[in-house]
């Protein structure tokens, strides 16, 4: 028994420890919406394809958030498309919004299956789903997870003019 309760008192600090590290949403702070702004294809080869693709974030929030990273897995029309990350830093203004540009690399299978399934179809829609995480620095520094659903419009062409 004298053991036991020993290593629980070994362990107790390393858990405090850790919970305190992980940054909470402050209460004051709306998650931004994310959407897709673009897509547009990079650079393709038999096992991987890459993407740029442009994220909006719209801040609704009275104060700036500084963005210093993010990265998202993305769904289009209910299969998995490929994940990306992005290191940039981005200031999103008070109720105002910016892009920030993500590479997303596919795979040969989930490129296979979107293929299959735009069949042919230009200018039709893609649902997608977009979910991950946004590194935030200012006004506090926290991860800010998103989850959000829309449309995105094809065909797939150069970026938009930021």
């Amino acid at each position: 028994m004298r053991a036991y309760n020993a290593h629980v008192w070994w362990t107790l600090p390393g858990i405090v420890l850790l919970a305190t590290s992980c940054a909470s949403v402050p209460a004051d702070i709306e998650p931004p919406k994310i959407s897709i702004a673009n897509i547009a294809p990079k650079d393709f080869s038999l096992f991987e394809q890459r993407f740029d693709v442009q994220l909006r974030i719209q801040n609704p929030n009275d104060k700036e958030l500084g963005i210093n990273g993010l990265r998202c897995d993305i769904e289009l029309n209910d299969k998995e498309f490929g994940n990306g990350m992005s290191g940039n830093h981005v200031k999103v203004p008070r109720f105002g919004s910016e892009v920030v540009n993500v590479e997303v690399i596919t795979g040969l299978g989930s490129f296979l299956r979107q293929v299959q399934d735009l069949g042919g179809a230009a200018g039709s829609k893609f649902r997608y789903r977009l979910k991950g995480t946004a590194f935030v620095d200012s006004p506090s520094s926290f991860k800010l997870p998103f989850d959000e659903k829309g449309e995105v419009d094809l065909p797939l062409g150069p970026a938009p003019e930021k």
